[in-house]
Order: structure tokens, then C-alpha cells, then sequence
């Protein structure tokens, strides 16, 4: 009887250390499952309804799972007043391609934000952008410094440099300028954004200084939010490219095989 008892407290002791680990591991996973709320449709919507209150409903889900094009509840009131532009079920989500522009464009402005407009080379990426996701802009401009010469008594000498670097992190998309459809619906010379005002008029004055472009975020992406972290790429950045690189010799025969190493 002795001899089992060790063995009987092992047992028990294994389950507790099982059990431990799987309430610790339960308790990470709720905690990684961050949710937020979307619109979705609370009854069952025919192409054509104008959407009101009554026809849209708060619906929580993991922000992994967010749709690209959805609405954020606390942007609900953009939805309502619009003409829906496909039948959805209820439940389903609302997207921003599921609502026409039936009123002012101004109702999907956020509170405290400006729509303005930022022109990007067509061929892009711009012809991909959808409402609602979310770039990042970036801007190549050409900065002026003043360095001294070797003669101190000389005045300082200016000198000018191309640099680029992320002007806003994250930005949200309002439309690539063709919300209503037709030919170039997919996309075009011009999209809207959404900043503060402050932001909205370095936008447009950026616009001035130098080329802007634009690039592709993940949705929800909380990374690199700080425009700071990026850096910048000047000539510096290309000449660093170089160090340490031993020179590449092109041989006279295209084919032939160095033996000497």
C-alpha cells in the first residue's frame, strides 16, 4: 500500500501542474482576443433601402477577423441616409461598397477630421486602394543645408539633397475618387483622406514641396505608428549600401569560372 502512494501523489500532482498551464494558456489566448465593434445589419436589407438607425446593429468581433471594408461603429452615423447597393442579411456586415453616396460625402468624415485630397501616379498602388483602408504617406523632397567651406572666413555654402521619408504612419482612406462606379471605378489620379486639420494642411502644402506616394498598411496594424521610427533615405543611405562590399569583376568570358578560390 505504501508503494502506491507515491505514486498516487504524482498523479495528483501532474493534473494540478496540467491544469495550471491550461488556465494560464487560456487566460493569454482571452487576452490576445482583442475585440472591436462594426457595423452589421439588424434586419435583412434589399438593394435599394435607404439604410436608417433601425437597420444596423453593433456587432463585436476579434480584430483579426475585421474585413478590410468595415465600418467601425463609432462611425456608425456614416451609414445612415445611404441607399444600399446590394441585398444583406441580417447579421451580416456592412460594408463601405454596400453604400452609395445618396448624401453628402461629408457623412463619412470622422469628427474632427478633414477630407482633402492627395494626387497619386495612377499605375500605382492607388489603382488597389478601397475605401476604408489604411496608408501610410511618404514624401521624396528636395531639402536645402547650409555646411562651411574650408575657408571659415568664406560664407556658409549651400547644399541640396533628396530625401525621403514617411510624412503620416497612418491614414485613413475615404475614397479613390470614384465612389459612384463607372470606367475608372477601381481607382484614379486622386484619393481622399481623412487628417486633422493641422495634418490635412501639411498634406496639401507637402503637395507643393515635393512627390507624394502612398503605401499599403495591414488593417489594424498598431506597428510603426511613429513616423520616427522609419527614418530617412538620403544619399547617405545608398553609400552605406557599399561598405564592406568587395568589387565584383566582370570576367572576359560571360561563362567562366573563377578557380583561384
Amino acid at each position: 500500500m505504501k508503494n502506491f502512494i507515491p505514486l498516487v501523489l504524482a498523479v495528483l500532482l501532474g493534473l494540478a501542474a496540467v491544469l495550471a498551464v491550461a488556465r494560464l494558456l487560456g487566460a493569454r489566448q482571452v487576452a490576445a482576443e482583442r475585440t472591436v465593434a462594426v457595423v452589421a445589419a439588424a434586419r435583412a436589407i434589399s438593394e435599394g433601402d435607404v439604410v436608417d438607425a433601425t437597420y444596423i446593429m453593433r456587432k463585436e468581433i476579434p480584430e483579426a477577423a475585421v474585413p478590410a471594408q468595415a465600418i467601425y461603429w463609432s462611425r456608425a452615423s456614416m451609414v445612415t441616409g445611404q441607399q444600399a447597393r446590394r441585398s444583406i442579411v441580417q447579421g451580416d456586415y456592412i460594408l463601405l461598397p454596400d453604400v452609395g453616396l445618396s448624401t453628402s460625402m461629408g457623412h463619412i468624415v470622422g469628427e474632427g477630421e478633414w477630407a482633402v485630397s492627395l494626387s497619386v501616379d495612377q499605375s500605382g498602388i492607388s489603382r488597389m486602394l478601397q475605401p476604408g483602408d489604411e496608408v501610410a504617406v511618404i514624401g521624396t523632397f528636395n531639402l536645402a543645408t547650409r555646411v562651411r567651406t574650408a575657408d571659415l572666413a568664406a560664407p556658409e555654402r549651400e547644399v541640396r539633397q533628396e530625401a525621403t521619408m514617411v510624412l503620416f504612419p497612418r491614414v485613413r482612406v475615404l475614397d479613390t475618387g470614384f465612389l459612384q462606379g463607372g470606367a475608372q471605378a477601381r481607382g484614379g489620379n486622386n484619393i481622399i483622406l481623412a487628417l486633422p486639420p493641422s495634418q490635412a494642411q501639411i498634406l496639401i502644402a507637402a503637395q507643393r514641396q515635393g512627390e507624394l506616394t502612398v503605401a499599403l498598411r495591414r488593417p489594424n496594424d498598431e506597428s510603426n505608428l511613429n513616423r520616427l521610427d522609419a527614418g530617412r533615405v538620403d544619399d547617405e543611405s545608398f553609400s552605406a549600401l557599399f561598405e564592406n562590399l568587395q568589387t565584383v569583376k566582370v570576367p572576359n568570358v560571360p561563362d567562366a569560372v573563377d578557380r583561384a578560390r
